[in-house]
């Protein structure tokens, strides 16, 4: 075993990057070098994963090598933008279980990120380490929202972030995906022999499930090359990202739903009962123009209570998102707790849990996000975080503020009222007056 470096103890964290597959669906394009070394723009795709790596403060990559594996590494070196490059190469294929093990043997490291050479999300990753490392020894996937899942398999994710299972490829629709991007606990690999051949899909992510396995859910560009036709359009997908990135943020708008983007009503689970109130539209299209992101974190404790279903909860949503969207206003994600209050979970408001896994998902601090709502328990959410916090008149907002039951930043009759006071005072949400 290698000795650890200072910066590797420090604040940077291990990578192991696996490049070891033959990749024979890409072979009729693709037949002289590893999927990962496939050249997009004249580069080898596995930079673009690289680049990411020491973007987030990755210390040491180890690259996970095997077919033409010798070449790969001759062509990466031994750094990459200040990152330590070390080669675990499989003498004999040893799947991808088998093959992180072994890269094991090149770092003391407790967890390793763990991420695939052909694929890309273009998604924060220091977030995603920051937010996996807080789980108390948990592993943790980075899942991504895609169109239709039936080429990856889906993961099913519970509202507070525990992996319920993987449902098989091939079935169409949408869904959250494997992004590829692992943070795994060296002893999550304590039963797989150095060696011996094994699998993180049907070796150890199982019984990591059975265990305690946590999904952080993204939105976020996705592209696996394992086809032709997905390494052919590994181009624009990363020129789309970069155009993605150079868009300017100013910051998140972390806001409650009932009350606050739409009218107050008791258990809501019809969606024709949608209906956005006044102010909502001007005020989000004002916060849109000037840069800043939309995330909802809801209470929905009528699932708990039995009032309705997941189903009912999705088709309000979906109706939401509709008329958000005709009006051109996006929303980054919705957040929602399913629990009966009674039952003390971490994702009810005020508790955190819901917020953090938002600022996680979308690469957000605190100090950038404004969180707003018509109750004391939006208030009080955004203080235990340290967030800026606003409190709408809409829904139960003026009887809240008549009674005193919270300090927030700002007391604004509507959205619009809202995003007025947020641009004169010429801060994001999180700065200002």
């Amino acid at each position: 075993m290698q000795n650890t470096t200072a910066t590797e103890r420090g604040s940077g964290f291990t990578a192991v990057v696996l490049m070891g597959g033959q990749g024979r669906r890409l072979a009729s394009v693709v037949a002289d070098r590893s999927k990962p070394m496939a050249l997009v723009d004249g580069e080898p795709f596995v930079l673009r994963v690289l680049d990411q790596l020491a973007a987030a403060g990755c210390a040491k990559a180890i690259l996970a090598t095997g077919h033409h594996g010798a070449a790969a590494e001759a062509e990466l070196g031994t750094e990459h933008a200040g990152m330590a490059l070390v080669a675990s190469r499989e003498a004999a294929p040893l799947g991808t279980a088998g093959a992180v093990r072994l890269a094991l043997e090149h770092t003391s490291a407790d967890a390793v990120l763990v991420c695939n050479g052909d694929s890309h999300v273009d998604a924060d990753l220091a977030a995603f380490v920051r937010w996996a490392a807080a789980r108390d020894g948990a592993a943790a996937l980075l899942a991504v929202r895609v169109a239709c899942a039936s080429r990856y398999g889906a993961v099913a994710v519970a509202s507070d972030g525990r992996v319920l299972g993987f449902r098989e490829k091939g079935v169409t629709g949408p869904g959250a995906v494997s992004a590829g991007v692992l943070w795994l606990p060296r002893a999550a690999l304590q039963g797989v022999p150095l060696g011996t051949a094994a699998s993180l899909e049907h070796d150890v992510l199982p019984a990591l499930v059975a265990a305690e396995l946590h999904a952080l859910v993204v939105d976020a560009p996705f592209l696996d090359i394992g086809v032709p036709e997905a390494y052919a359009a590994a181009a624009a997908h990363f020129a789309a990202c970069a155009q993605r990135r150079a868009r300017p943020r100013q910051g998140l708008l972390v806001v409650d739903r009932d009350g606050t983007l739409i009218e107050e009503r008791h258990y809501l689970a019809d969606p024709a009962g949608v209906r956005l109130l006044p102010g909502v539209v001007d005020g989000l299209r004002a916060f849109a123009a000037r840069g800043y992101e939309l995330a909802v974190v809801t209470n929905q404790s009528g699932i708990g209570r039995g009032k309705f279903g997941q189903a009912e909860l999705a088709a309000v949503h979906a109706e939401l998102l509709r008329q958000l969207a005709a009006a051109g206003i996006a929303v980054r994600g919705i957040w929602h707790c399913p629990h009966h209050p009674e039952l003390g979970c971490a994702c009810r408001k005020p508790e955190p849990a819901l917020l953090e896994q938002a600022l996680a998902a979308l690469g957000y601090a605190p100090a950038q996000c404004l969180v707003v709502g018509d109750k004391a328990c939006d208030v009080e959410l955004g203080a235990r975080l340290g967030t800026r916090t606003a409190l709408v008149r809409t829904g139960y907002g003026a009887g809240t503020e008549r009674d005193g039951l919270c300090a927030p930043d700002l007391v604004v009759d509507d959205f619009a009222q809202l995003a007025a006071a947020v641009a004169a005072a010429g801060a994001g949400p999180g700065g200002g007056a």
